[in-house]
């Protein structure tokens, strides 16, 4: 049975928190560091960890500084670049205990969290493989998720939040997932996302339905496929045929640039729709990878 421990991580003086799923037996076992999407709390991934860790690999889930269950401020700020400058840290302390394997270490992610994996693989040759399930390769693609007025409004707001900020007032925030009205924009309104999360994640006690203005240029400025040829690891990229969200063309485009071993996997629909559709197939497949690879 697998071995469940709760975990705190301090980096550059904040606590992260999370849980680590050991499998039975002796160590050192490889370990997966599995990361969800944007504004998706640890706890929403721990069935995923306590599954994978019946594979036979250990599964660290954690919290993002400034959000769940981990410190940091402002909250609700989620900035890929420094999410993956954690990760690199996180991965320096696992490596320190005896019962991981320092040399067969993987990273699992879902949307922002796939792009972070890849991220923190090309720059990071600690990490021996990365899945990446529909990743979004682009932060200008992202814009792309707001209608024209909507994207000016809230451009508009980032540097009025800039000077909020800096005098001490407290950051703007916009709704993760919604219904938009005039005036109260949303980062995402489609009707699969919608579904996904109040299903999935809405009712977690760590999850909170708004990010700050700030993370928006934060994710505008992400530009993973940039470091394509920089991933020389074993990669599975796992992708929605008609994503939109996280542009399945700029995807495949960013796979046949990667250097390394890799394999693509394709499921029909849409970015939340091969979560709701097809996850339990999703899940097999890449703990399957994920055994054979490490």
């Amino acid at each position: 049975m697998p071995i469940e421990e709760d975990v705190e991580l301090t980096v550059a003086g904040n606590v992260l928190r999370g849980k680590l799923f050991l499998p039975g037996g002796e160590g050192p076992h490889p370990l997966v560091v599995l990361q969800g999407g944007l504004g998706g709390p640890a706890e929403s991934s721990y069935g995923n960890g306590k599954v994978f860790a019946g594979l036979g690999l250990a599964c660290l889930v954690y919290d993002h500084r400034g959000t769940g269950y981990s410190d940091g401020s402002p909250r609700q700020e989620f900035d890929p670049w420094q999410q993956c400058r954690d990760l690199r840290d996180v991965l320096t302390l696992m490596i320190l205990r005896d019962d991981i394997d320092a040399a067969r270490i993987g990273l699992w992610g879902i949307s922002i969290g796939g792009a972070n994996s890849m991220f923190t693989a090309a720059t990071d040759r600690r990490v021996k493989a990365v899945v990446a399930i529909i990743p979004p390769v682009s932060g200008w693609s992202a814009r792309q998720l707001q209608p024209a007025d909507t994207l000016a409004e809230l451009e508009a707001l980032i540097p009025v939040d800039r000077l909020g900020q800096a005098r001490g007032e407290s950051p703007l925030t916009i709704r993760l997932h919604g219904e938009a009205t005039p005036g109260h924009p949303v980062m995402f309104s489609d009707h699969e996302g919608i579904e996904f999360v109040e299903k999935m994640i809405h009712n977690l006690p760590s999850f909170r339905n708004e990010i700050t203005i700030s993370t928006l240029d934060k994710l505008f400025e992400m530009e993973v496929r940039a470091y394509a040829e920089r991933i020389t690891q074993p990669t599975l990229m796992v992708l929605a045929d008609a994503d939109t969200v996280a542009p399945v063309e700029e995807a495949r485009e960013m796979f046949a640039r990667i250097s390394g071993e890799k394999e693509l996997i394709e499921f029909p629909g849409q970015h939340y729709e091969i979560l709701s559709n097809h996850f339990g197939d999703i899940i097999s497949r890449t703990g399957e990878w994920l055994v054979k690879t490490l």
